[in-house]
């Protein structure tokens, strides 16, 4: 039986998807995506797109994409900075804007995204469960971490601007971790077999839009977003451990104790507070005490010594 010449187009097409499909999505990459409308009503100025596509980095670095966009004129101007950070385990996005218009003139000030809800930093791995003592097919507990800081606001009220800020973790059964306008820490655990993998994902998005600046009524705003969201994976169960597809580690960042991303002054202040209090088991000591970082039961000048050394690197990685 022959196929007609436009079923084998639409099979070379759906062929073509297919194989796109796979290359835009690798078992592990990261991704970075935005749009910045800062344009004035009557104005050519075209919105900034950009999107990094699926890349593969190494274990321990980052895709960093900035995008600034800048409209000006006699009916006033708008402009945007922003960077959007990716890498295994961590996320970040960052940066501000600002608009201003004339009597009867509107312009725009959003940050969002130009193809469907992408997010603005994300990205893709796989782990398989490995042993060199346990059998084929034991059941292995994984405990997963995840972290969400950080804001996006528009100074227009409400009503005039939209604000929308979040992040997400997911892929295995019982690994479903979201967070909508709203930071803080979230555990699960979960269980995968010896021998099998699992695919997961992490996803940050931000979305602020500026309406007020829109009419024509005169208005000086800003934007801004400084977001962070990690997570980490512990195996609880003894003689198994995580072989990832991007090499990344995933440990916790022992030292970053208000899960910023950095283990600056502020996690300092966090620091002294525990060590005054000393040990563990006190019911004024913080829940997990994430101080104690040689895990000791105690947080003490062995905890301090540990501390000053990531303070000096500053940046999680």
């Amino acid at each position: 039986m022959q196929m007609s010449s436009r079923a084998v187009s639409a099979a070379a097409a759906a062929l073509c998807v297919l194989a796109f499909s796979a290359v835009a999505q690798p078992t592990c990459g990261v991704k970075n995506h935005m749009r910045l409308v800062n344009r004035i009503n009557n104005d050519p100025t075209p919105e900034l797109r950009i999107d990094t596509g699926w890349q593969t980095i190494a274990a321990g670095t980052s895709l960093d994409t900035p995008g600034n966009s800048t409209a000006s004129g006699p009916l006033g101007y708008s402009t945007g900075s922003w960077t959007a950070s990716s890498a295994y385990g961590r996320l970040s996005f960052s940066g501000s804007g600002s608009g201003h218009n004339v009597p009867g003139n509107g312009i725009f000030l959003w940050i969002d995204e130009w193809i469907g809800a992408e997010p603005k930093a994300q990205f893709r791995d796989r782990f398989t469960v490995i042993s060199a003592s346990l059998p084929a097919n034991t059941p292995v507990t994984i405990r997963a971490v995840s972290n969400f800081s950080g804001f996006a606001t528009c100074s227009a009220p409400p009503g005039q601007a939209e604000e929308y800020f979040g992040a997400s973790f997911a892929g295995p059964a019982g690994l479903n971790m979201t967070y909508n306008n709203t930071g803080g820490q979230k555990t699960q655990d979960f269980v995968v077999p010896v021998g099998q993998f699992r695919d997961f994902y992490g996803r940050l998005v931000c979305t602020i839009r500026d309406q007020r600046l829109l009419g024509g009524t005169v208005y000086s705003d800003t934007i801004e977003a400084d977001l962070y969201a990690s997570i980490s994976f512990q195996v609880l169960t003894p003689g198994a451990s995580l072989q990832f597809c991007s090499s990344a580690l995933y440990a916790p960042c022992k030292g970053d104790l208000n899960s910023d991303g950095l283990i600056d002054d502020s996690d300092f202040t966090l620091f002294v507070a525990a060590y005054n209090i000393l040990d563990c088991a006190e019911p004024t000591m913080p829940a997990g005490c994430p101080a104690d970082l040689n895990d000791d039961g105690f947080v003490d000048d062995a905890d301090f010594t540990a501390f000053v050394v990531g303070y000096n690197q500053l940046v999680c990685g």
